[in-house]
């Protein structure tokens, strides 16, 4: 429902001027990068394009979004604890090193980052005045502890 305008609108310095568009894209890049990473063996999150059209354009981001869907779900299919490997930048200098880890983990990592992005899309969205759904942007952990509680703060 955002306008293309809302979606590329640089927000407040809360936001460090960051733009929704700008977030969808990091989380695509993300998804994107496990994809890739599943077919060499070694998934990479710090090499990314920035700056791209997805930042800017909804029909963009919404083909790239579609794209991703069909792969991540065939992903979601693949053995779980099937061997990874994952290069990390640790620190400024640039240098990276390559970790073990799992396509499971992975998978609940690109969740988890995209949720924590999805947090701060919320706040974006609703300083520009436009309505979320109440669940949007919570973990599930969160949404099951709502509702274990009875907490309304946030309906599902």
């Amino acid at each position: 429902g955002l306008s293309s305008d809302q979606y590329a609108a640089p927000a407040g310095d809360l936001f460090a001027k960051s733009t929704i568009g700008g977030h969808v894209r990091h989380c695509l890049d993300h998804a994107s990068a496990l994809v890739d990473g599943s077919r060499t063996g070694i998934v990479d999150y710090d090499h990314r394009a920035r700056g791209t059209c997805i930042e800017t354009d909804l029909s963009a981001a919404a083909a790239e979004l579609d794209r991703l869907i069909a792969s991540v779900e065939q992903l979601a299919r693949s053995d779980a604890r099937d061997p990874i490997g994952v290069s990390v930048i640790p620190r400024r200098d640039g240098a990276s090193v390559t970790l073990a880890s799992t396509l499971g983990r992975e998978l609940a990592f690109v969740l988890s980052h995209t949720i924590h992005h999805h947090a701060t899309i919320r706040g974006i969205a609703l300083s520009l005045g436009r309505e979320v759904p109440a669940s949007f942007g919570y973990a599930p952990s969160t949404l099951a502890h709502q509702d274990a509680v009875g907490s309304t703060r946030c309906a599902p």
